[in-house]
């Protein structure tokens, strides 16, 4: 049985920042919740702080992605249109498309199967 020591010493999500070309690429592992998303917040708006051309989610192994995360991605939807940031999800695992076909996000954001893909737009 874990403890919530145990649980503690987990990290739930993990974080890698690549940037090249002009574009950032946040890459995602493990769950999006309201205990992960403020740091993603705060990572995902240093980012955008530093005015890429594209900024990319790779959502690819996220595991799971719950109403604060839906959230945080619209918050850094309406925050990349404002510093005129193209955002790119790359979200081809039902963990992240699933969460979006529910509650509608689909139409809003531009979805790709790969970060490839996302980079080249």
């Amino acid at each position: 049985m874990a403890t919530d020591d145990d649980l503690a010493a987990e990290d739930p999500l993990g974080v890698d920042v690549q940037r090249s070309n002009g574009a950032s690429v946040i890459r995602l592992a493990g769950e999006i919740d309201m205990l992960t998303t403020p740091a993603l917040r705060a990572k995902v708006n240093e980012e955008l702080q530093g005015k890429p051309t594209v900024l990319v989610l790779d959502m690819l192994s996220v595991e799971f992605l719950g109403s604060s995360g839906l959230a945080l991605l619209v918050e850094a939807l309406d925050e990349s249109r404002n510093r005129d940031v193209a955002l790119r999800l790359v979200a081809n695992s039902r963990p992240v498309s699933r969460p979006l076909q529910a509650t509608g996000l689909t139409d809003l954001f531009a979805l790709y199967p790969s970060v490839e893909a996302a980079l080249a737009g």
